[in-house]
């Protein structure tokens, strides 16, 4: 074989392997699609990586002022939602026979944006005309409730919160609380006592596997004592850190009467 012919194997064997390289780098590449369930929009292929997770605890009539800031903020958090995230609205409140109930309001997970979803998913416009629409009903159903007084006499947030982190099924989760933070319930009532940390905890344990971190958005009731408020908002971040949950946010959400 002469010099010039072993060239031309040498060539012809680099540009085998370049073609093999360049059709695994396309593989990889291609975007993969994506099969939906119809009703919550999530992947029905992948577990959802993060879940956001809004809990609105509504007990008395909030102004028109803070209604509005709450329903931009909720419109806000909803646009937020990143690819394959799930979106999840709860309330807390009373209803006609005094017993407080939690109720979801929203579920499901977003297509992201329509860059996104053009990429990854079939019928993309659908897709993410139901996600927005869907929106809108709940979002009115939220106005409503919070321009009406609360009827329960109780307000068992940390039974709420068991229930709401031992449902958590995504790798990460953000929980979001709009609330006063005053636990009213048959243990426990911080109008009456702020206990100590560690009760509450072997009352209300946290079952996760989750990374989750906490949000707290704190409605301050101008009847309350800066001490009450102050201390009711080191017990809850106490009962979230104590069981490996981070809160990265405790601030003042409005105040109200």
């Amino acid at each position: 074989m002469t010099k010039e012919d072993k060239q031309g194997v040498a060539i012809i064997g680099i540009l085998i392997m370049l073609g093999v390289a360049a059709f695994y780098m396309s593989y990889q590449l291609k975007p993969k699609k994506y099969s939906i369930d119809t009703h919550s929009l999530c992947s029905k292929d992948e577990v959802v990586k993060l879940k956001k997770i809004v809990l609105i605890d509504k007990s008395d009539k909030w102004s028109t002022h803070n209604i509005e800031k709450i329903d931009h903020w909720l419109s806000d958090i909803h646009e937020g939602v990143a690819m394959n995230s799930r979106l999840n609205i709860l309330s807390i409140a009373g209803d006609d026979k005094n017993i407080t109930r939690v109720k979801t309001l929203f579920d499901k997970c977003s297509p992201g944006s329509q860059a996104d979803c053009n990429a990854l998913y079939e019928n993309c416009r659908e897709i993410k005309l139901n996600y927005d629409h869907a929106f809108q009903e709940p979002l009115l159903e939220i106005i409503d409730m919070l321009a009406t007084p609360g009827q329960a006499q109780t307000s068992p947030l940390f039974e709420t919160m068991t229930e709401v982190v031992d449902g958590v099924e995504s790798e990460e989760a953000e929980i979001h609380i709009i609330s006063d933070f005053m636990e009213n319930a048959h243990k426990f009532n911080f109008y009456k006592e702020v206990p100590d940390v560690e009760k509450v905890i072997k009352e209300y344990a946290l079952p996760t596997d989750a990374k989750i971190t906490v949000y707290m958005h704190i409605i301050e009731r101008r009847k309350h004592s800066r001490e009450l408020l102050d201390g009711v908002k080191a017990i809850w971040k106490e009962y979230f850190e104590r069981q490996g949950i981070r809160v990265v946010s405790s601030k003042r959400f409005f105040i109200a009467d």
